[in-house]
């Protein structure tokens, strides 16, 4: 799993006017917790780039008052017009407490059901899951090479070791969907393969026709 080094500096000042003085020096406002104290800090915008604009699960290593802290982030705010950033919350990883993270879901191989006209759908780009920090995949990668028409992969099909998905059960990720054309040719095979009434079995209904009319 990458990292992305982050040199923090301390806040001495939290207050509004301060955090716009960061900001406009280029500066991102910061907060950590998880660990025994929520500390605040700040550092350039750039140092967050490769950490952010990422479809990627990326961790943080933030130096911070000569001390080191691995952490991801919790939280993003953006400037709504411009799309500027302009806070971060980051939570710090500790070995022994399981987080709450969300990472990307990767599907690989083509399904055999794309040859037959099928059309791969998947679900989710992102899977929330609860686990201790080093049981915490990078990706979540799921080989779909053996789905025909019709098959469906769901959260529950899913096995990683320590790793609890917070996604329901039966919820569905990945599915080929069948072409109109396949199903347009179903229907008509179906009619076809439909048993005639026989001769025997239509004698009683006529007779019963006839009954009704001498009434």
């Amino acid at each position: 799993m990458e990292t992305v080094v982050i040199n923090g500096t301390p806040r001495t000042e939290l207050g509004k006017k301060a955090t716009r003085a960061l900001r406009k020096a280029g500066n991102i406002p910061c907060n950590l917790y998880g660990g025994k104290e929520t500390l605040n800090f700040y550092a350039p915008v750039a140092e967050f780039r490769k950490l952010i604009y990422t479809p990627d699960f990326r961790l943080a290593e933030i130096n911070l008052n000569g001390n080191k802290y691995t952490a991801f982030v919790k939280e993003q705010q953006f400037e709504p017009i411009k799309d500027t950033m302009l806070h971060l919350d980051f939570q710090e990883m500790v070995d022994t407490v399981k987080v709450k993270v969300s990472v990307p879901l990767k599907l690989t191989g083509t399904p055999k059901g794309i040859i037959l006209g099928g059309k791969l759908e998947q679900s989710f780009r992102k899977l929330t899951l609860l686990a201790l920090p080093k049981d915490i995949p990078a990706e979540i990668v799921v080989d779909v090479t053996d789905m025909g028409l019709g098959d469906v992969k769901r959260i529950k099909d899913l096995e990683y070791a320590g790793v609890k998905f917070l996604h329901t059960a039966a919820n569905p990720f990945a599915r080929v969907m069948v072409p109109r054309s396949a199903k347009e040719e179903v229907a008509p095979t179906a009619a076809a393969a439909a048993p005639a009434a026989t001769p025997a079995a239509a004698a009683p209904a006529a007779a019963a026709k006839k009954d009704d009319k001498k009434k």
